[in-house]
């Protein structure tokens, strides 16, 4: 695993830490409008990527799309930029659901 990436154990954890104000970051789903009808992460922001916007990208930032595919290729897009300080969230959301009994 790389150093851009982000697993369901270090998500859970960074949200405690951002909750207690230990840690600060921006959770951005970067999913369709359309697919947050089955849910989201709490405490994330919805930036779709067919009108991503860089002006959100201030500090540490965290993407994660349904199953983080799309987040991937933005971490790519966005370091070939040159952004600093995003990861992405390896598993997306299917498996921030499939593992809700994990780790909370």
């Amino acid at each position: 695993m790389s150093s851009d990436t982000v697993t369901r154990e270090q998500l859970v954890e960074l949200l405690r830490l951002r909750e207690r104000g230990e840690s600060e970051f921006t959770l951005i789903d970067i999913r369709e409008e359309y697919e947050l009808f089955h849910g989201y992460i709490p405490g994330a922001i919805n930036a779709p990527l067919s009108t991503f916007d860089t002006d959100r990208l201030e500090g540490d930032v965290i993407l994660y799309c349904q199953a983080g595919i799309r987040s991937e290729y933005l971490l790519h897009e966005l370091a070939a930029q040159g952004f600093l300080g995003i990861k992405h969230y390896i598993g997306g959301y299917l498996d921030w659901v499939n593992r809700s009994s994990d780790c909370s």
